[in-house]
């Protein structure tokens, strides 16, 4: 993701961001359309995560299905409590105050229906450990431990409607 701005005609000429970021993803849609595996490199820490940030509208729709069926929903429940007993990730992806219309408000799985991006962070990583040979072996572990909800929502993304 890039760095600078085009700071040639401008007065602020601060860079864009003070952090260097990236994501791996797989599909044809944009990087912040498919569910991805990320990193974010700032000067005191390291930040990993999987998951997306913001569905697309179709994805949306899709994840809102899924979350109110019996079956995938009781897997994405299952999904997300195996990755809190992996560690200490935390999950994000909750927006709004109350369920969309057209779901019934008492679902049991009606925290989950108010989101619109599903997400798993890594506990930070200090600097101290970017410095070391064993950097891989920590985002790789980090990685297969969140990996259960990049997994859930690429199945999720490829299912037809």
């Amino acid at each position: 993701m890039r760095l600078h701005r085009d700071t040639r005609f401008s007065p602020d000429k601060s860079p864009y961001h003070t952090h260097l970021s990236g994501l791996f993803w797989e599909g044809n849609q944009k990087k912040t359309e498919c569910p991805a595996f990320g990193f974010q490199i700032e000067a005191t820490e390291m930040a990993l995560m999987t998951g997306i940030f913001k569905f697309p509208p179709a994805m949306l729709a899709a994840y809102r299905e899924a979350v109110s069926d019996e079956r995938e929903g009781a897997a994405l429940e299952e999904v997300l409590e195996t990755v809190r007993r992996a560690g200490p990730y935390d999950i994000a992806g909750e927006r709004y105050q109350r369920v969309p219309s057209g779901y019934d408000p008492s679902h049991r799985r009606a925290d989950l229906l108010r989101y619109d991006g599903l997400s798993a962070f890594a506990p930070r990583l200090a600097v101290s450990d970017l410095l070391t040979s064993a950097l891989v072996d920590l985002c790789s572990t980090h990685f297969q431990q969140m990996a259960p909800i990049y997994h859930w929502l690429m199945k999720m993304a490829m299912t037809p409607s």
